[in-house]
């Protein structure tokens, strides 16, 4: 393969670099929000209603702009604009939320906060979709692993600045200046690149392309699987350690770490899947990563023990860790040009498992049992698996049509 000119190996590096940076902001804004959430309700002394309903104002914020990014996106012709617009905003909400008082004031910066991540979600992934189409190059990947460390860097700050003493202030506080930083610094990168980008870079969106049939209707299959696959995840991650706690009878600490581990495990899985994408396809990462989660799942749910749940976890981590990422790198692809408005859907459709799943489990097993909520994630994850049947064969009368190169399978 020839090697690319130095311009353009430079310009695509330093996109690489900015990305990474926009992930990793990303990843610690909502590591700290949702670490500082008790934080949050004790200074405003709010009950679980009332918690809940800023939950809902900061889903509400993302996905209305989620929405919509991707279109503005395609009309800009690029996605910088509008990671480095979200991410601004995104840490400015987070540094202001402990200087209002009153639920409504709160719920609306918090609606306001929703919605520049929104914006920062949905353009930082057409950008490394862009990149991946540029490169040739599986990346998808490595980037939601930099989202998943900046989880870790987030939460850690205000579990340290909150063992001292911090409060509210301190912690958000810190958090909205690392994500400020973060993003401030992307602009180094890309002043660095101004001059050459006209005339280098090879990947851009049409403010005038549209999806197909045929590229609509992948991108809605690909879209439940987004659903499935984020109503999966955040089901376990808001409810596993619950699970450990009441229906296994371990103690709180023991539940922490549960999550922990489901957590270091995604992120581990992330830092490798690149690799295991490029050796198996996008397809095959979620066929195999739903097999192994509803497989897994199944044994902690009849094994009833804390040391068989810690293990399931741990597998449930690497197979739920690429899903995501192969979702969004097959929509960017598919999307061809119209990118943005392919990751539109697919966000949108995801974020809204996310917002419905945990209340959807959390009535399940308020009318039933959580082991039976945790039966419902099984499913949606079988569901994943056996539903890449039909996916791959739609994918291929579709490279057919096209006559395109690229495999997903």
């Amino acid at each position: 393969m020839n090697r690319l000119p130095l311009s353009v190996e430079t310009l695509r590096s330093s996109k690489r670099v900015r990305c990474s940076l926009f992930f990793l902001a990303g990843g610690v804004g909502i590591g700290a929000w949702a670490s500082s959430l008790p934080l949050l309700a004790a200074k405003l002394g709010l009950d679980k209603g009332q918690l809940g309903t800023l939950l809902l104002c900061f889903a509400l914020g993302a996905i209305v702009l989620m929405v919509n990014v991707g279109r503005i996106s395609d009309r800009i012709s690029g996605s910088y604009v509008l990671s480095l617009g979200g991410s601004l905003v995104f840490g400015l909400a987070i540094l202001m939320i402990p200087f209002v008082d009153g639920l409504v004031m709160v719920g609306a910066l918090v609606f306001l906060a929703g919605a520049a991540f929104g914006t920062l979600d949905v353009s930082m992934n057409i950008e490394a979709s862009d990149i991946e189409r540029a490169t040739e190059r599986h990346l998808m990947s490595s980037f939601h692993a930099l989202f998943s460390i900046g989880n870790i860097v987030g939460a850690s700050l205000v579990g340290f600045l909150a063992s001292f003493g911090g409060g509210l202030r301190e912690c958000l506080g810190g958090a909205g200046i690392l994500v400020l930083l973060s993003a401030v610094s992307t602009r180094f990168v890309a002043r660095n690149d101004a001059k050459q980008q006209s005339r280098t870079d090879t990947v851009a969106t049409d403010s005038q392309a549209t999806l197909d049939r045929s590229q609509t209707l992948l991108v809605l299959l690909f879209g439940v699987v987004a659903f499935l696959a984020f109503l999966a995840e955040g089901g376990i991650m808001d409810w596993s350690a619950v699970y450990m706690v009441d229906t296994l009878g371990s103690s709180e600490s023991v539940g922490a770490y549960a999550f922990a581990i489901f957590a270091a495990a995604m992120a581990i899985g992330r830092l490798l899947g690149d690799g295991v994408t490029k050796r198996i396809g996008h397809v095959n990462v979620l066929r195999y990563g739903g097999l192994v989660c509803a497989l897994s799942l199944s044994t902690m749910l009849i094994g009833n023990s804390v040391e068989i749940s810690m293990a399931v976890l741990a597998l449930c981590g690497f197979g739920v860790a690429n899903m995501i990422p192969a979702v969004f790198a097959s929509a960017g692809r598919i999307g061809s040009h119209a990118a943005g408005r392919a990751m539109s859907i697919v966000t949108t459709m995801g974020y809204s498992g996310l917002l419905l799943g945990p209340a959807l489990l959390g009535f399940v097993a308020q009318v039933s049992s959580l082991t039976i909520s945790l039966g419902l994630v099984t499913l949606a994850f079988a569901l994943i698996s056996l539903g890449t049947l039909y996916l791959k064969r739609r994918l291929s009368q579709f490279h057919k049509q096209t006559q395109t190169s690229e495999s997903f399978a």
